[in-house]
């Protein structure tokens, strides 16, 4: 698979038993958080519960991390969103009907964002989901902030995370994307997350059509 941007991207696929291929299906995308990988445990738990039950499913690597290509340091929401879309692109091109997505933290922004202008997706399942993606920027120091442009911020897993990624936040409209959601959506969210805050989630379910 590629992203919308040409960059190669890693990814399984569970097909359920008797099934050989996409074509025909509704197909499920498991979407990643920032600091974590389609390897993590639980995306492989989603993709085997989730391929027991009969649908075929998908878990990848979002650009620059795992087995797909890139450097971390150039993460952006946006360019994860074409990630998604290149994903979908293949997937569809097989055959696949309809699309669901499931998105953890950052990977549920994304897939917020790309859903808003995609009516092949019809289901939505958020996980701790950024909504409010200037709060990243707003919960840091000025200081903090001005040494994230000027050298990088170094987040949790050691990498770089360039100004680039700083500079998109203010360009991702998750709350308009959702406005505009054809697919019915469930928002979930640990009410003493310390990462992203439930205000988050307050803030998408209120901004949701239904159903949700």
């Amino acid at each position: 698979m590629t992203s919308r941007r040409g960059v190669r991207l890693a990814g399984v696929l569970h097909l359920p038993a008797g099934v050989v291929d996409v074509a025909g299906r509704p197909v499920v995308v498991l979407c990643h958080g920032m600091e974590s990988t389609k390897e993590g445990a639980k995306h492989q738990a989603l993709a085997a519960r989730l391929s027991a039950r009969g649908y075929v499913c998908l878990r990848f690597d979002f650009s620059y991390v795992g087995e797909s290509e890139g450097r971390f340091e150039e993460i952006t929401i946006s360019g994860e969103v074409e990630d998604l879309g290149g994903v979908i692109d293949h997937l569809a091109a097989r055959g696949a009907t309809a699309f669901g997505l499931v998105g953890s933290s950052l990977g549920g922004t994304v897939a917020v964002v790309f859903a808003g202008g995609e009516p092949r997706v019809r289901a939505l399942v958020t996980i701790a989901a950024v909504a409010l993606p200037l709060g990243i920027i707003e919960r840091m120091s000025p200081a903090a902030v001005e040494g994230w442009r000027r050298h990088g911020l170094r987040g949790e897993s050691g990498e770089r995370i360039g100004p680039s990624f700083l500079d998109d936040l203010g360009r991702v409209d998750v709350l308009g994307a959702a406005r505009r959601l054809e697919a019915a959506t469930l928002v979930t969210h640990g009410a003493d997350d310390q990462v992203v805050p439930v205000a988050d989630a307050r803030a998408l379910f209120a901004a949701l059509p239904e159903p949700k």
